[in-house]
């Protein structure tokens, strides 16, 4: 139980990230708060890292000459920067809530996408993708006509990118300790924002941070590095299928602290979507036979 409930906790934390997110829109840009957040998120991590030192010079696999940790760190970390990036413009233009459930589908895209690895899809992926597409279309379907607004649009776009972040980080920990990727990628992805901002000539003051610190530091060292430590410990004794389910509710307690901290509501259609966004997304994880063994390329 006691793991359980540090996965519990975890996605607690990264339910109400979201939160932070939406309330550091309101002074500052969004590549800017993603490169301070990581920034942040890398060092806490350097404690973690410092004390199991030795577990980490470790390497249960052979690793490949062309995938150096470095390699591996930018690899993720640029995946993590188009994701990261996505939902951060997004939530500027869509609520809290919504941000929440659509992010939470890549639950369910990861096993489509995992058909090109050669992983078997299963009659419970299926349904659990029609439902969740059908509450997303409640939950996002507007009076107007319009289905998805600009918002919704780049948090389902964020979605393919969150995907494969999770298939890139299941190949990569064969060969380095998650903690050092997970370090690495934080590092890299915050280099990437930094980038941005010169690029895209987004305004950076220290008035801006010192206005933001407080979602800075919770994005940046709870949902990074806190969070992140409770998601290694809980997984080390909880199985992955009900790991994933634990912190799917993530996309529950993101709308719960919309409601209780922005004052954020949904009208019945919305809600009915989440319900059945919520539904199709825990019926994905349930184990069902296989329909097809995936894709399986010569």
């Amino acid at each position: 139980m006691k793991y359980r409930l540090l996965l519990l906790l975890a996605a607690f934390i990264w339910g109400t990230a979201f939160v932070a997110q939406r309330i550091s829109t309101e002074t500052i840009g969004p590549f800017s708060y993603n490169g301070i957040r990581f920034a942040l998120a890398a060092i806490s991590l350097l404690p973690l890292i410092i004390w199991q030192k030795n577990s980490l010079l470790v390497h249960p696999r052979k690793i490949p000459s062309h995938l150096s940790l470095p390699i591996a760190c930018t690899m993720l970390g640029f995946v993590l920067f188009a994701g990261a990036s996505l939902q951060q413009i997004g939530i500027f233009y869509t609520s809290v809530a919504k941000a929440g459930f659509i992010t939470s589908l890549y639950i369910i895209v990861v096993p489509i996408l995992g058909l090109f690895l050669h992983n078997p899809l299963r009659f419970s992926h299926i349904a659990g993708c029609i439902v969740a597409v059908i509450g997303l279309y409640f939950l996002s379907y507007h009076t107007t006509g319009q289905v998805l607004n600009f918002g919704d649009v780049l948090e389902l776009c964020g979605v393919i990118f969150w995907s494969l972040h999770i298939l890139l980080v299941s190949r990569l920990v064969r060969y380095y300790p998650g903690i050092l990727l997970a370090s690495g990628q934080f590092a890299v992805c915050s280099c990437f924002n930094f980038l941005a901002i010169a690029i895209t000539g987004e305004s950076l003051s220290w008035s801006m941070v010192l206005l933001t610190w407080l979602p800075l530091v919770y994005g940046g060292v709870f949902s990074g590095g806190i969070a992140y430590t409770l998601q290694i410990l809980g997984q080390a004794r909880v199985v992955a299928t009900e790991a994933s389910l634990l912190l799917s509710f993530e996309m529950i307690f993101s709308a719960l602290a919309a409601f209780l901290i922005l004052g954020e509501t949904l009208t019945v259609r919305e809600l009915f979507g989440c319900f059945l966004m919520a539904a199709g997304i825990f019926a994905a994880q349930v184990p069902s036979r296989i329909v097809w063994q995936g894709l399986h390329f010569k």
